[in-house]
């Protein structure tokens, strides 16, 4: 008895230690500019190749080991960060091959079969002030920014397509390191109501100098389009094979809507779910409106990218350029998610391990196991 009172002040001690260590991080909350910056003065780091030619800008913090895959489709990884400078020098590590797209020669194959679009796409955005200065007024708007007209386009545009769509507005404020954590809930609280779920995305805009966004698609000037995926999760695997279909399918039918893929050191929440990506429509410099017919393009490629279906492709200045049939994403996606299943599987089997050794005893757990209840064989005999 006196070692369970002496076993509980110990895990007493322990939950205050917690306790009092979340609420100075919580507290401990330094103010960025744009999504991981954690500088004191706003601003963008600058990426290089080894030769000293400029790849693209980040306005986040930029960590060795980094990776960005262009959009031509080079892989790069950040090999030396110079915070002064704001520069980071990244190496090129081979072309990435992207899943291929099927293209119809044949009116008659453009006759593609009802596809079955089951779940739910959950929509949110971290950092709810975001706003597009040219159109706002305002680079930020607390509690009710631009991005969320972003994403009610691109909601629109994805029911249009027999989706089933739910965005949450929930505001995240403010928009400081603690806003994941802030969203995290959001996220959760999105997966518990609206499950099955078939994909998580972040709505986001940048905040580098609107020139590098600046592009047109179809034959309309809209912007550009960034994935984020984060390195730190279990199911990197799955968000990474998502976020090259999508490229894949964009490049395809609509060149120019995909800037650049950039896989960063951090979680962004993708670890609550497969198919969790971030996407990032213009910066602060570019108009709203033209983030929004980005946004419903995007929508198309989605649609395509998960579920199938046929796309007639368009150039850049309009023409047609093609027909094409993407297949779903399902197989590929479950090859990578099937590792986070299987880590959740493990994280609840130790978690039930430990409780059982906290509240019986590790005799106790061997029993409740096995089914033996501790009496000898005699006794079993006996019995």
């Amino acid at each position: 008895m006196r070692e369970v009172m002496e076993m509980s002040r110990k895990m007493s001690k322990v939950v205050v230690v917690c306790f009092l260590i979340a609420i100075a991080m919580s507290c401990y909350a330094p103010n960025v500019c744009a999504d991981d910056w954690f500088e004191k003065e706003p601003g963008y780091y600058t990426l290089i190749d080894e030769a000293g030619k400029e790849l693209t800008m980040m306005a986040r913090e930029v960590l060795v080991k980094d990776e960005y895959i262009s959009s031509d489709n080079k892989r790069y990884s950040v090999i030396s960060v110079d915070k002064e400078k704001k520069r980071a020098v990244l190496k090129y590590m081979g072309d990435v091959k992207l899943p291929e797209i099927e293209e119809l020669v044949d009116s008659v194959d453009a006759l593609a079969p009802q596809v079955d679009k089951r779940g739910n796409i959950l929509l949110y955005c971290t950092h709810s002030d975001e706003s597009y200065a040219p159109s706002d007024g305002t680079h930020s708007r607390p509690g009710g920014g631009g991005i969320f007209d972003v994403a009610e386009a691109f909601r629109d545009a994805l029911r249009e397509r027999g989706i089933n769509v739910v965005l949450d507005k929930t505001p995240h404020d403010p928009h400081d390191a603690g806003a994941y954590r802030r969203s995290r809930q959001t996220a959760i609280n999105l997966i518990r109501q609206y499950s099955p779920v078939a994909a998580i995305f972040d709505i986001h805009r940048d905040a580098v100098p609107g020139r590098i966004y600046v592009t047109r698609v179809a034959g309309q000037p809209m912007t550009k389009v960034r994935i984020v995926v984060g390195s730190r999760n279990q199911n990197r695997k799955a968000n990474e094979e998502l976020a090259y279909k999508i490229k894949a399918v964009a490049d395809k039918v609509y060149p120019g809507l995909i800037k650049d893929i950039y896989i960063g050191a951090g979680a962004y929440n993708q670890e609550l779910s497969p198919r969790s990506l971030i996407f990032e429509f213009g910066t602060h410099e570019n108009s709203k409106e033209s983030a929004q017919r980005s946004a419903r393009h995007m929508a198309d490629v989605v649609d395509k990218a998960m579920f199938g279906g046929t796309i007639q492709g368009k150039t850049q200045e309009g023409e047609d350029k093609g027909t094409y049939r993407p297949r779903p994403i399902d197989e590929e996606v479950q090859r990578g998610s099937g590792r986070g299943i299987l880590w959740l599987v493990l994280f609840l089997a130790f978690g039930t391990g430990i409780f059982m050794v906290l509240s019986g005893g590790p005799r106790e757990m061997f029993s409740k196991i096995t089914g033996n209840s501790g009496k000898d064989d005699d006794q079993q005999k006996r019995e």
